[in-house]
């Protein structure tokens, strides 16, 4: 069931979107990310770099969140996995959290590709 759905058009060449969004975290504008793990990342036979990725956040719930979820734990983990087509200029980026699912489950996709109309930006 898709909940919510957005689109943005980034004002920079697809190479520095694609560079920004495999470093995107950990950084000060958000500190709930405190690591990055990379726990997989190869190239295919067709070129395409595929990259697994364990993203550990800590959200600092308040005690009466933490009691009403039934939950002491604040430190959650997110799998991501990308997989970027130099070829096609296309990045494809796919996250769920895999703490916390009996209480909510987040699958996020994000698709990186340059714009139709001006490619070059």
């Amino acid at each position: 069931m898709r909940v919510w759905s957005t689109e943005h058009v980034f004002s920079y060449p697809w190479e520095t979107v694609i560079k920004a969004a495999m470093r995107k975290y950990p950084n000060p504008m958000n500190p709930s990310v405190v690591g990055v793990d990379v726990l997989d990342r190869s190239l295919d036979p067709r070129g395409r770099l595929h990259s697994l990725r364990l993203l550990s956040t800590e959200w600092g719930l308040p005690g009466i969140v933490r009691a009403i979820l039934g939950t002491t734990q604040t430190r959650t983990y997110v799998k991501e996995h990308s997989i970027v087509d130099p070829d096609e200029k296309k990045m494809e980026l796919c996250s769920t959290n895999i703490t916390l699912t009996n209480l909510v489950s987040v699958d996020e996709r994000l698709v990186y590709r340059p714009h139709p109309d001006n490619p070059e930006v």
